[in-house]
Parts: C-alpha cells; structure tokens; sequence
C-alpha cells in the first residue's frame, strides 16, 4: 500500500477570489473544450473522443510527445496508414514509424484531418468504465492551449493562452503553488524536484500510472542496490517480463510549495539508451524522458498518476508555469467555468504538418 501525505504550503497566493478576474488590461480567461475525466485503476485522465465519426477514449498523456492511436484502433477503424521516414520510441523502447490519418473530435473542438502516430508498444484497454481506449492525446496538440487537470472535479479542460500571465486560477481553493517548469524542444515538461534532500530533474506525465525513479539514479545519487532490503523487487515491466523493477520508500518530494510524504517510487533500468539514435540525425521520437536539449535517456525521475491524482494541475505551456492547489471532490471543485455552446476548430498550430 502506498502512503502519501501532501501538504501545500501557500508560496503563492493567487488574490482573494477563488477563480481569474480580468481587468481592462487582460482578456477573461477563455475555455475553448471541457470533457469529463474517466479514469483507470492508475487514475490516469481518460476523455471522450470520436475518431472519424466513431465514439473512442483516449489518454490525456502530457509525456507523449505525439498524439496516437493504437494499432488495434487504426485496424478496428479501417484508418489509411503508411510508413514514415521517421521512428518513435516509447518508454519500453518499442519503436514505430506507422502513421495513420483521420478526423478527431475533442469535445466541441474538431479537426478535419491530423496524422496520428501508430503508438509503440501500446495495445489498448479500457478505463474504469470498461469502453475502449483508442490512443493518446500528446504534447503536439495539448501545448497550443492550457491544460486543465481537475482530479477532484473530474474534468480536462482546454483554454485559450490569450490571458495575462498568472491570470488563470478560477477554481476554489485554499491557496496556490506555481512551478516553474521547463519546455523541451518535444513539448515535454521538467519541473525540479527535491526528493529526499537531492535536487533533479522530474518530467510531468498524466500517462504514466506510478512515478518512477532511474535506476542509475537509485545507485548513483542514493547508494541504492537493486534487489536488497532497501529496494526490494517490484515485479516486472508490462511490455517486458524480463525487465525487473524494484520499489523504495523515501521520505518526502517537494517541487516549490508542495510536499509529499513518504513517496514509493518504482526503479526502472533505462531501457530507452540503447534504442535512441544519434539525437543530430534528424529523427523524431515519442518518448517521456528530456535531457536539456535532446532526448536520449530516462529522465531521472517521472511523476506520475500516483502523485498527480491528489493535485488540481493548471500547465500555462505559453507561462511555462504549472499551477497547483490540492484537489478538491467534485462539490468542492464545481465552477461557473463552461464550454462554449458553439462549435470550433482544433488550434491548427496544435495540428503539425503531415508527418513525412
């Protein structure tokens, strides 16, 4: 059983209304989609999509670098297909260089057409509610707006950058922490962390059930050993039964005003490495790892639905700030904050050229 505590400690106070004003200066904050949240056994944020014209789920998965379908989706669907001259690596380092193309329909957003990238090592599944779940919305679409993750509430929400910067708390709340966080070149976010005294680098994953911790890491930075009684097995990786994880209990995670006690991280070998190319060649990947400026490796730390759960998760991708207050149960979390009533176009920015 996992024991986690959290305390958020006021750093900063967002004014004394619950929610974003706006002045003559500052246009109001603007909702562009709002869906309901399903969730996983890991509460990882599932939303109604329609892929073509057929009713789908996908994962709102802010450490997938490209939004996807799985492969049992794109046949179920009849999706057109070809191969690219690009390769995208997962986590489990399963590579793809599929794509298919379709419409896609978010809430009351919709695009015509978008390549979406045949997901590795992905099959598919369902969410608590047993429908099926067809793909990821990656970071390609998600950082032409904010993204909204109210757990408590049980909502994703999409709203425009056009704001003044800090202007973006609508929700109740006891008080609010901003993070500054780092954009990489593949829209992933890297926040700093301090677990247990040491500072590293963690990326923000909504599609990642469980935080975890590099095994390197683990050894080098706190002398942990892989199998003893400080970090005991911990069975094996999903899409891989010979890689072993193992598991630790530290005493606390703190990013800028947020603590969390007594986190168990999984430790997991880096089984991305070996499969990255040369990062100058010119070749894309799907990976939920970030070095400063190319990605070749595990991040040192990933946190997780584990964690992530338990906050309200406002990412301002144009502020490059996260903001983050403790979540609230659905009463507590209801708002004024609506969908418009009419219809609109997926952000084209969010929708890159055909991949080639």
């Amino acid at each position: 059983m996992r024991i986690l505590s959290f305390v958020v400690f006021y750093f900063v106070l967002m004014g004394s209304a619950p929610w974003a004003k706006a002045d003559e200066s500052c246009p109001p904050l603007g909702i562009v989609a709002s869906v309901d949240m399903g969730a996983d056994e890991g509460s990882r944020p599932f939303v109604p999509v329609k892929i073509g014209d057929t009713p789908k789920y996908m994962l709102v998965d802010t450490g997938a670098f490209f939004t996807g379908v799985t492969q049992a989706a794109a046949d179920e669907l009849k999706l057109p297909t070809r191969t690219t001259r690009m390769k995208f690596i997962g986590l489990s380092g399963a590579s793809t260089d599929g794509v298919a193309h379709t419409s896609l329909t978010l809430g009351n957003l919709h695009a015509d057409g978008m390549d979406f990238i045949i997901v590795p090592g992905w099959h598919g599944g369902a969410n608590e509610g047993g429908a099926d779940v067809a793909g990821v919305i990656g970071a390609n679409l998600l950082r032409s707006y904010d993204a909204d993750f109210d757990f408590g509430g049980r909502k994703v929400n999409l709203l425009s950058q056009k704001h003044c910067d800090g202007k973006v708390v609508y929700w109740p709340n006891d008080g609010v922490a901003v993070v500054p966080m780092q954009l990489n070149p593949d829209g992933h976010i890297i926040v700093m962390v301090q677990l247990d005294g040491q500072r590293l680098p963690a990326l923000l994953d909504t599609g990642a059930t469980t935080s975890v911790l590099n095994m390197e890491t683990a050894e080098a930075t706190f002398g942990l050993e892989p199998g003893s009684k400080d970090a005991p097995a911990a069975g094996h990786h999903l899409n891989d039964s010979e890689v072993q994880l193992y598991s630790h209990r530290f005493k606390s995670l703190s990013l800028e005003g947020v603590t969390i006690s007594n986190p168990e991280l999984t430790i997991m070998p880096d089984l991305l490495r070996t499969k990255m190319p040369n990062p100058r060649d010119g070749m894309e990947h799907d990976t939920r790892i970030a070095s400063p400026r190319y990605e070749t490796g595990m991040s040192d730390i990933i946190l997780g639905t584990d964690i992530l759960r338990h906050l309200h998760l406002y990412i301002a991708y144009k502020e490059q700030k996260l903001y983050i207050s403790a979540a609230q149960g659905p009463k507590e979390a209801a708002t004024a904050l609506r969908a418009p009533a009419d219809g609109g176009m997926l952000n084209q920015a969010a929708i890159p050229p055909a991949v080639k």
